[in-house]
């Protein structure tokens, strides 16, 4: 019997994916690390990974094929973790119905399915791990990256199912919920600018999104080896604490969840008297 966990996870080009490889391997594990062209993979193959070309957006058929080409490869899957994803900035009105769709196919669409392609071979040992890459956008929603917030608003809501659904089976399952990390995800390349331009939205609030992002390029407060190595303490159990259903990384991402449930609940209180004020009259 041995202790060696295998990993899958998904977009391993860069950032979570790839550090979360490399200190996963490092820890002796296996690992099946994943991205659209797995020639970009190279540097992770020759750490000892296996390599997978994985397109999440692909037909659920085809993403079952390859989740059984990856557990062959090892004979088994503990870790889940979906981590590919990207960013779309423009206000909501301008982005057309194909770039809405495309947000939605890659951060939500293609975990869900990915998932789905995975789960059959957990529920036949009833264990794994399945950990799903949100943000701390999933709390409150910002102009200019509208879209992206409420593609991570929508992984929150699902994983929070999940993590009911496959409790029965010994299935845990966590959503990861990053603040800034220091990566490339806000460069040019992971960030998909919109093709349509409104002049009428000049100067608003949806520019100084787009403009904050653009800022905030490279200057991140997160570090993504600490964050990785605070990630794989608490889905192997070496935090000693419980797989939570969320998990919070990063100071940044604290403050701004904390002061939106304080809000919240600030909110609720200042109009119970008309939100309590609709229930049936029962006699």
């Amino acid at each position: 019997m041995t202790d060696t966990k295998v990993w899958f996870i998904t977009g391993c080009s860069s950032g979570f994916g790839k550090e979360l490889t490399l200190q996963a391997l490092g820890r002796g594990d296996n690992v099946i690390a994943t991205a659209r062209d797995a020639g970009k993979l190279d540097d992770l193959k020759d750490a000892g990974a296996a390599v997978v070309s994985l397109d999440v957006t692909s037909p659920l058929d085809e993403l079952k094929r390859t989740a059984e080409e990856a557990h062959n490869i090892y004979g088994r899957i503990d870790y889940l973790i979906n981590n590919a994803g990207f960013n779309q900035v423009g206000g909501l009105e301008e982005l057309s119905p194909e770039e809405t769709e495309r947000q939605f196919a890659t951060n939500v669409f293609g975990p869900l399915n990915v998932t789905r392609a995975i789960l059959p071979y957990m529920r036949a040992k009833r264990s794994g791990v399945v950990a799903n890459f949100s943000s701390v956008g999933a709390w409150r929603g910002s102009a200019g990256v509208g879209l992206y917030c409420a593609s991570k608003w929508a992984v929150s809501g699902l994983s929070e199912t999940l993590y009911y659904e496959l409790a029965d089976f010994n299935i845990k399952v966590c959503t990861v919920e990053p603040g800034y990390f220091r990566s490339n995800f806000l460069s040019p390349s992971n960030k998909k600018h919109k093709r349509n331009l409104i002049p009428d939205y000049e100067g608003t609030a949806v520019r100084k999104g787009e403009e904050l992002m653009d800022a905030y390029d490279n200057k991140q407060p997160g570090d993504i080896r600490k964050g990785v190595k605070v990630l794989l303490d608490v889905l192997t159990g070496a935090s000693g604490r419980e797989i939570p259903m969320r998990l919070v990384l990063g100071t940044d991402a604290y403050t701004r969840i904390k002061a939106k449930c304080e809000e919240t609940l600030k909110g609720l209180e200042q109009w119970k008297d008309l939100t309590c004020s609709t229930d049936l009259d029962e006699k």
